[in-house]
């Protein structure tokens, strides 16, 4: 059952027959323990999708809901205690930790940092942090000639590491939440990203620990530019075509078949259309030409 299926926080359970409190035929703490897991994973999900750093009212609002959520996918009704609770916050730390340890020799190797003591690797590594801080320098394609503003294929693969492992991994399980892919979950890779480069700042990568206290700001400064960036490029949709490609290839690299749609085609491609128009800029004179019975 798909998350927007789920009834619990959303819509009440008096709408539902009372689910059973047990099964004869298994152990209470035995369903309770498969609750919990799916619940756990539900709360990762909204994490992702939603806020990856939320306060504590928000986080609240998403352990009841993934809990609920996991009891009628379950068709069971468990109490939600204090110490369950606890068990699936943890997992917000867990989340952002697991990250971190995934794009971290990602950053070293695609950036280009060094190793070493010597004062001109130390040098290079400083004068690296502050090319890349600059102005969101790192999140461009190509950092030498800054174009391709939050295409950075260091990105993709933190996705595909992440969330699109196999086809059990929840992206491709819940793509209702990931297709395109959710902008709060590309800000997280993208404050990740930063957070690592941060640890260069010295010329020698020392550990800088990714608390929920020190990079939230960040974190929610990474969203506004996103939001900013998509409110201004709307007319040409480019924000959106990156999630969206995040979310296809990650999909590919999971293994699982891609989403199809069946919806009609168009008669006429907006390929063929973005070419008409091309050809039209080009030669101006198109219009008029044959004006005067001239078929050539």
């Amino acid at each position: 059952m798909s998350l927007n299926q789920a009834p619990a926080a959303r819509r009440g359970r008096s709408s539902h027959p009372a689910p059973t409190a047990a099964r004869p035929t298994r152990a209470a703490d035995e369903i309770t323990r498969e609750v919990l897991s799916l619940a756990i994973t539900f709360y990762c999900c909204f994490l992702s999708a939603r806020d990856a750093f939320p306060d504590q009212a928000t986080e609240m609002s998403f352990v009841k809901e993934a809990w609920d959520t996991a009891c009628y996918n379950r068709n069971v009704d468990i109490e939600l205690t204090p110490t369950l609770s606890k068990l699936m916050t943890n997992r917000g730390s867990h989340l952002r930790g697991e990250l971190k340890t995934k794009i971290k020799p990602m950053v070293e190797l695609m950036f280009g940092f060094k190793s070493g003591q010597n004062k001109k690797t130390i040098k290079a590594n400083r004068d690296l942090t502050e090319k890349l801080k600059d102005d969101l320098t790192f999140t461009f394609k190509d950092i030498a000639a800054r174009k391709g503003i939050y295409r950075n294929p260091l990105f993709q693969k933190a996705v595909n590491a992440m969330w699109f492992v196999n086809t059990r991994d929840e992206a491709v399980t819940q793509p209702q939440m990931f297709n395109p892919f959710p902008l709060p979950g590309f800000a997280l890779v993208i404050t990740v990203t930063e957070h690592l480069i941060d640890e260069w700042a010295t010329g020698i990568r020392s550990d800088i620990p990714f608390t929920a206290h020190d990079y939230r700001d960040l974190y929610q400064t990474h969203i506004n530019a996103l939001r900013r960036f998509e409110e201004k490029t709307e007319k040409y949709g480019i924000l959106d075509n990156i999630l969206v490609r995040l979310h296809n290839i990650g999909r590919f690299h999971s293994g699982a078949q891609p989403i199809t749609h069946h919806a009609p085609q168009p008669a006429i491609t907006d390929a063929t259309i973005a070419a008409a128009i091309l050809e039209y800029q080009e030669d101006e004179e198109t219009e008029t030409d044959g004006e005067d019975g001239d078929d050539a």
